[in-house]
């Protein structure tokens, strides 16, 4: 697993603000073993893996974006708000220096890293030289502690230079005050989740959202929150995007598999739990490498077949829900119109209940963002519905274009699919334009 390195050797310049002044030194920017400020000075025509800047403004940053860093994934679509990227690009950090582009999102289990080489046409004494052709994947707990490591030691600069008392202090004492109260970290974390910066939230949208936390699990909640970031209202706030859903009659369902207890590394990615709870449902229900049926799905789920079919959506939602019920029962609140797509919606809600519907009276969810949670349904479904094996003998070493629509048809997926599973394990690659969202850059 990759490790996130930031180090400065401090060096006293300029005639800044003291806290500017003080914090001056050659910044180094790492991710596993890549320079992300390995840079080209235009000035002095040295290629270099640091930086002069100051790290004061750097920390500001971290702390005034802590928990939109740490709760706040990417939006859906590809065109982030300008208040979003504030929060996640280091170039927010300003001041006046120049600083590598930088994107940070959490997935909820990991700190998803991308970086971009600086724009040509621009005119700048510095030009950072790297890039990452897909986004790192630092584990979530690691980028925070990291982070407070890297503040902390800011903050000792400061004090050993008679500079005790700054903005950034007192904002950090806050920050460390909330953490360490678990009710101001919900309220916080709920702010994040929903877009919002410390106190930006209409109190009666955050008191909304704090109630519906109870209702459906926290980590549900984390799950569902931020598809409706930006539709939210005092109007309409959340629970009233959420009521437009369950007014429906929903599907009774009752799932026949027993939920699975993950023993695994908790540093396992998402598809390597996928390939693993995929395998395991595959065994106990003893259909080999077999494709599945829609009389499999409907079965392990406990739905009515007829009742399924015969479902339809009433508008779009930008999630698919199913709400616990007595008796282990749950009423499901799907969202696809498709076929294809409902198939592969099943599939989801059963990874989704495999892993987590032990945790306490939560509901499940699907949304199109991509949080770990969600990186692991899509790649369960896909594991389940298409398994890697059957599928390379199925092909028998034929990737072409009509191969893979072949065998779309015979495992009832998309060609998307298909394609998806063999760009991920290295048997195809795919032009950037068109390859999966998570090996490009996200806007």
């Amino acid at each position: 697993m990759n490790s996130l390195s930031l180090n400065f050797d401090w060096l006293t310049s300029g005639n800044d603000a003291p806290e500017i002044q003080q914090t001056m030194g050659m910044f180094g920017l790492k991710v596993g073993e890549i320079s992300l400020t390995r840079n080209e000075d235009i000035w002095s025509q040295t290629i270099r893996d640091t930086v002069l800047v100051s790290a004061y403004p750097l920390a500001a940053w971290m702390v005034a974006s802590w928990w939109r860093l740490l709760y706040e994934p990417l939006p859906l679509g590809t065109k982030p708000s300008v208040d979003w990227r504030m929060a996640h690009e280091l170039t927010a950090a300003n001041q006046g220096f120049i600083w590598p582009r930088v994107i940070f999102a959490s997935d909820t289990e990991f700190m998803q890293v991308w970086c971009r080489t600086s724009n040509p046409s621009r005119q700048q004494s510095i030009r950072y030289i790297n890039s990452l052709d897909q986004p790192v994947l630092l584990p979530l707990l690691e980028f925070e502690q990291k982070a407070k490591i890297f503040i902390e030691s800011i903050l000792s600069r400061l004090n050993a230079t008679g500079l005790s008392e700054t903005s950034l202090s007192g904002l950090w004492r806050e920050v460390q005050e909330e953490f360490s109260d678990p009710e101001s970290t919900r309220y916080r974390r709920c702010e994040a989740e929903l877009g919002f910066d410390p106190d930006e939230c209409p109190e009666s949208v955050i008191n909304d959202a704090l109630h519906l936390t109870r209702q459906m699990g926290d980590s549900t909640f984390s799950e569902v929150a931020p598809a409706y970031s930006q539709e939210l209202s005092e109007a309409k706030p959340l629970s009233a995007q959420i009521a437009d859903i369950t007014k429906e009659p929903g599907l009774d369902g009752k799932p026949e598999v027993a939920v699975y207890t993950f023993s695994g590394s908790p540093s396992k990615v998402p598809w390597q739990k996928a390939k693993e709870l995929a395998s395991y449902l595959r065994k106990q229900i003893d259909i080999g490498e077999n494709p599945v049926n829609d009389e499999i799905l409907y079965d392990l789920l406990g739905l009515q077949k007829s009742e399924y079919e015969s479902w339809t959506p009433a508008n779009r939602q930008p999630v698919s829900i199913a709400v616990p019920l007595e008796t282990d029962r749950f009423k499901f609140y799907p969202r696809k119109k498709h076929p294809i797509g409902k198939r592969f919606e099943l599939a989801r809600f059963l990874g989704d209940y495999l892993l987590y519907s032990n945790q306490g009276n939560s509901w499940l969810a699907s949304t199109d963002l991509r949080t770990s949670r969600q990186k692991y349904q899509r790649a369960f479904a896909a594991e389940f519905l298409c398994p890697l094996k059957r599928l390379q003998s199925y092909l028998d070493n034929d990737y072409s274009e009509s191969a893979i629509e072949d065998a779309a048809v015979y495992f009832n997926v998309s060609p998307k699919t298909v394609e998806s599973i063999l760009t991920n394990n290295g048997l195809i690659v795919v032009p950037q334009s068109i390859h999966d969202f998570e090996t490009s850059l996200p806007y």
